[in-house]
């Protein structure tokens, strides 16, 4: 019998496995796979004369979080801008205080660039303008994106260089705000906040890419994230995500969502790419995959863009913006589930969810394949017919309970308390046998799975106010969200989610137990310790 390299003990572990969800103690092998879970006797059977026994002094030992929607190049870079979130930004003037200092600091910037601003934690609600920017240079362009990554802000001279002015008509799937003279404010919404950025931009190296990847991986690593998917992966980064892999910066398992109406765009009148066709076959698909096609079908809520039934409570005329036409939409879909792929679409509102859930049906109803496994992420403005919908087409919705905890007091300003607390039902899903996933959307929100698994827990927003407290959910239904449930929407459970023999020693080290912590005291609970494949990379000193 092999005999482990690594024996944790004295501790609780948290199996995530239905069948033995507790243990006493964990084996890890040569190759950096599970030998055993079970009790100390059990394990303590396979220790060998150079096996190592690690103490866990009562801490916790539990399956690696996996974040299964994230988005990491945007990640990287926006760490090395201008963090712009409240707290502590309050007003515009911290705003542009902060642009102001970038500028002073590094006076050859060729444009500044902040992020994470979020307009409903400003006076009135209202976005910051290109006057405001304007007040941190005329002479180079400055742009600042909301935190919700739909919406940005540009100076008078970017708007320039983008060749905006008060004739330039909108894009399809975007809207370019006018003041009451008729001039463009400088917000530029959906598609046309990100259109033609190669204007302004300096342009990102590959090598400034990689080390983008590099800061992610340390961010992502401090907060127990063993897996990570890259919820829109262009088809000119794919290249970056492989150096970073193969040299080692990028050390989370990772998954790539590849941008499909990108994809469809480049094949043109040539044939449609499988999975097959993408795979790599030039490094193991457990350290990186392409697993989905990524697409949008509507905005965001905080920006008043995604797409709905009824219109915005402060905006009686706006139902929001859907990125593509409804055919358009579905012939993206036709074409990646024709091709086999495994399709995951933004949508947020009831509209858009409505909309990709017919979707999904005509597809599959014009090509049926075994179980798809489609996914909806952020599926978040439900009713009991929609819910029933997912349940009925087996498709995941794939949620992101820190969105409640950080944007919920602006969810009930866009949509008024009723419809805010019919969003992200997560009690629901999980009574109904929806099949539901947990992710961040980092760096929408900061990304931490412990406060994602908190606010999934007590749905609490920033001023105090319970987003429906009857859809709270159980810490140990929430931490299974965060753990085995992304592994099965992502298709990798054969290797990670749980704690199994055979699955990779993926384990995140917590100091206190999750499952007996009272949320009022949730801070006892800390990521000490991230290991990957049996090997520990973050927190080390810990486990000495």
């Amino acid at each position: 019998m092999a005999k482990a390299t690594l024996i944790y003990k004295n501790g609780t572990i948290l199996a995530m496995d239905e069948g033995a969800p507790k243990a006493e103690a964990i084996a890890v092998g040569r190759d950096g796979r599970i030998l055993a879970v079970g009790s100390q006797s059990e394990v303590g059977n396979l220790a060998g004369r150079e096996t190592r026994t690690i103490d866990l002094r009562g801490r916790t030992l539990m399956p690696g979080f996996f974040d299964c929607h994230l988005h990491l190049l945007w990640l990287g870079i926006n760490l090395g801008h201008v963090d712009l979130s409240s707290p502590p930004v309050r007003e515009v003037e911290d705003i542009v205080r902060l642009l102001r200092a970038r500028l002073a600091a590094q006076p050859d910037l060729t444009c500044v660039q902040g992020n994470r601003y979020d307009q409903n934690r400003l006076p009135n609600a209202q976005h910051p303008t290109r006057n405001d920017l304007d007040r941190v240079s005329t002479e180079i362009p400055v742009r600042i994106v909301h935190t919700s990554g739909h919406a940005a802000v540009v100076n008078t001279v970017a708007l320039k260089m983008l060749g905006i002015t008060r004739d330039t008509p909108d894009p399809i799937g975007g809207e370019i705000e006018h003041g009451y003279d008729g001039e463009p404010t400088g917000v530029l919404l959906e598609t046309a906040s990100w259109a033609n950025l190669e204007r302004i931009l300096p342009a990102v190296s590959a090598t400034e890419s990689v080390e983008a990847l590099g800061r992610a991986n340390g961010y992502l690593l401090q907060r127990g994230i063993t897996s990570a998917t890259d919820a829109n992966t262009l088809p000119e980064d794919v290249e970056t995500f492989k150096r970073a892999v193969f040299d080692g910066i990028l050390q989370p398992r990772t998954n790539l969502m590849i941008g499909w109406a990108e994809v469809v765009k480049q094949a043109g009148e040539g044939a449609i790419p499988t999975p097959q066709d993408l795979a790599f076959h030039d490094i193991d698909w457990h350290r990186l995959n392409i697993g989905q096609a990524k697409l949008f079908s509507d905005g965001a809520i905080t920006t008043r863009t995604c797409w709905l039934t009824e219109p915005f409570r402060d905006m009686p005329e706006n139902y929001g913006i859907p990125i593509h036409p409804e055919d358009e939409l579905r012939e993206l879909i036709r074409l990646a589930h024709n091709a086999g792929w495994q399709i995951a679409t933004h949508a947020i509102g009831d509209k858009a969810v409505d909309v990709v859930l017919s979707a999904y049906a005509d597809a599959q109803r014009d090509h049926t394949r075994p179980k798809p496994g489609h996914r909806i992420e952020h599926c978040m403005l439900l009713d009991s017919g929609l819910i029933a919908r997912l349940r009925r087409q087996n498709v995941w919705s794939i949620g992101q309970p820190e969105f409640l905890s950080r944007l919920g007091d602006a969810y009930v300003l866009a949509l008024h308390e009723e419809r805010a607390n019919r969003l992200s039902p997560y009690a629901t899903l999980d009574r109904q046998n929806v099949a539901q996933a947990f992710s961040s959307d980092c760096p929408v929100v900061p990304g931490a799975p412990l406060d994602g698994i908190r606010a999934a827990m007590e749905r609490k927003t920033l001023s105090g106010r319970i987003l429906n407290g009857a859809e709270c959910l159980t810490a140990e239904a929430a931490l299974y969200a965060y753990t085995a449930a992304p592994a099965y929407a992502s298709r990798a459970d054969r290797d990670r989610g749980t704690l199994e023999a055979g699955k990779f020693a993926d384990f995140v080290v917590l100091t206190a137990d999750p499952t007996a912590v009272p949320l009022g005291e949730w801070e006892q609970v800390q990521v000490a310790a991230t290991i990957i494949g049996g090997e520990c990379r973050f927190g080390g000193e810990t486990l000495d």
